[in-house]
């Protein structure tokens, strides 16, 4: 990021290679003066740093807030994006171990000082993606809701954000590495704190949203020491506390970034490039060829930042101390296609689901195993396929959003729940895991089935409504609209707004199946896609 003489004022001439300004925009932030772009309604800042950057002495350290400064920055670029097997930034960035960024997304139709505030944590397994994504795009959104301040922020992933070092010579050092990723989230969210109502954002209306490991990641920040205060609301989309892992499997992964680097030190890996770091993602993907997710870096039960048993972050969810929180939870109906290999079409995909299922159910002790059979009599009037299928979804993602849920409202704390059934543009996908952000933000991803082709979305009420759904929760903590009443989720009735062709209200649409399956999902974790490893 250029930083401008802070005697001087800025104009036009510190902008390089850039389109002229039509009103570029200073904020005075706690770490510097920095200087936007305004076009089409909209004023961006992009790239701003919420931390000191982890590089040289403090790769694989705790965050250190960004240190005062009264500079001048240019804010009209990307800053760095994490470093990963994929960024899907379509040339718009470059990686660095300096990525500790964020955007900021601001309405020059709206002039309220104090705007709810919006922060978009991106998915990508932990170990890929970033807010460069197109996907992940909030420029349409923040132009259709002017009242909403949005924020996007970029966090350490993979083997740089969750790793054990404990069997590495000069590990002791590194006690917080297994989840410096959720650490640097939160840095990022007391940067806003303190940072956001220079922008005209309201800090003590905050909602933190994402999608796959964002979800998770909006999931875990409550429980985290040091998080109270940060934010009023949540919105888990799809993933939740299931996506973490044991110390010891974090000492498998470590072990793999081992072999691909080639070293066996501490000291022999922090004399590492960036360079080298970035081909070790590629090298060590391939050592774990038995693993869906490749690098497969989850948080990890680590008993520093998060509990060292699972089951105790479920047990925290029925905790009072979370009760002031607002949570909105949910998942797709075909979530597990984003993820299962299609190679040789329909069977090919039913072959890697026997496999899946086959492997689960031998983790399963007996009273585990019986419950599991009863879990399969219930979907006994689908076929194979189907039944191991919603197996799979609902073991990586349903289970778990309903034990949270379950326990957050029992404990006092409000609570919605949706279920998506809407497929995207291609309909053999169905509505996969991802699909209803192209609708939100009115962006494209990319096919899952490879064809190479950006899908986008249909016209379809579900594109406009669920927007508004999401803008509402943000502003007051209720989804309802004008046209739909979205009733509070209760352990009783469990109420669910269900997105299809026809959008509203349904009790208990799943039954039995999520209780049978809740306490050995709750055990195991995130299912099929890490125990492959």
């Amino acid at each position: 990021m250029k930083n401008f003489n802070e005697n001087k004022t800025c104009d036009n001439d510190g902008f390089k290679n850039e389109e002229p300004l039509q009103a570029a925009k200073a904020v005075r932030c706690s770490n510097g003066t920095f200087i936007g772009r305004e076009s089409d309604e909209l004023i961006i800042w992009k790239g701003i740093p919420y931390a000191t950057q982890p590089v040289g002495k403090l790769r694989w350290k705790k965050a250190l807030p960004a240190a005062d400064d009264d500079g001048v920055y240019d804010a009209t670029k990307p800053g760095h994006v994490p470093i990963g097997p994929s960024n899907d930034s379509e040339g718009t960035a470059e990686f660095g171990e300096d990525c500790l960024v964020l955007n900021i997304y601001s309405n020059t139709g709206c002039t309220e000082s104090r705007k709810p505030v919006m922060v978009w944590i991106h998915g990508g397994g932990f170990c890929a993606e970033s807010q460069a994504s197109p996907l992940y795009d909030l420029t349409n959104f923040s132009k259709q809701f002017p009242d909403i301040l949005f924020v996007s922020i970029d966090y350490r992933l993979g083997f740089m954000g969750f790793m054990n070092f404990e069997r590495v010579p000069g590990g002791e050092n590194f006690k917080e590495a297994g989840n410096l990723g959720l650490l640097d989230q939160l840095e990022a969210l007391r940067w806003i704190q303190k940072n956001i109502a220079c922008f005209g954002g309201d800090p003590d209306n905050v909602t933190i949203f994402g999608e796959s490991a964002g979800s998770a990641s909006v999931t875990f920040l409550p429980l985290i020491d040091g998080s109270e205060g940060l934010f009023r609301r949540i919105i888990a989309q799809s993933a939740n506390i299931a996506y973490c892992d044991t110390m010891e499997h974090g000492i498998h992964v470590t072990q793999n970034f081992l072999t691909a680097t080639g070293c066996q030190t501490m000291d022999e890996l922090m004399a590492l490039t960036t360079e080298e770091l970035a081909d070790a993602y590629l090298k060590a993907a391939l050592i774990d060829k038995n693993c869906l997710l490749g690098t497969a870096n989850f948080p990890l039960l680590d008993g520093v930042t998060l509990p060292e048993d699972r089951a105790d972050m479920y047990g925290m969810w029925g905790d009072e101390k979370r009760a002031s929180i607002d949570m909105m939870i949910g998942s797709n109906l075909d979530e597990i296609r984003y993820f299962v290999p299609t190679e040789g079409g329909e069977e090919g995909f039913a072959d890697t689901l026997r496999w899946i299922t086959k492997r689960d159910r031998a983790l399963l002790n007996e009273q585990e195993k019986a419950m599991y059979d009863e879990f399969m009599a219930t979907l006994a009037n689908e076929n194979e396929v189907k039944r191991l299928e919603q197996y799979c979804n609902d073991i990586n993602f349903r289970a778990g959003n309903t034990n949270m849920a379950i326990r957050h409202s029992a404990a006092g704390g409000s609570t919605y729940m949706y279920f998506i059934n809407k497929p995207v543009t291609t309909p053999e996908l169905g509505a996969i895991h991802a699909a209803e952000i192209p609708y939100l933000f009115d962006t494209s991803f990319e096919d899952p089935m490879g064809s190479g082709e950006r899908l986008g979305t249909d016209e379809c009420e579900f594109r406009h409504v669920a927007k508004e759904m999401w803008a509402n929760f943000a502003r007051t903590g209720n989804p309802s609209t004008e046209k739909y009443e979205w009733k509070k989720f209760s352990g009783e009735d469990r109420q669910t707004m269900v997105f299809d062709d026809t959008i509203g209200m349904q009790k208990d649409i799943f039954g039995r199946r999520e209780d049978l399956m809740m306490p050995w999902a709750e055990r195991l974790g995130n299912g099929s896609s890490k125990r492959v490893c």
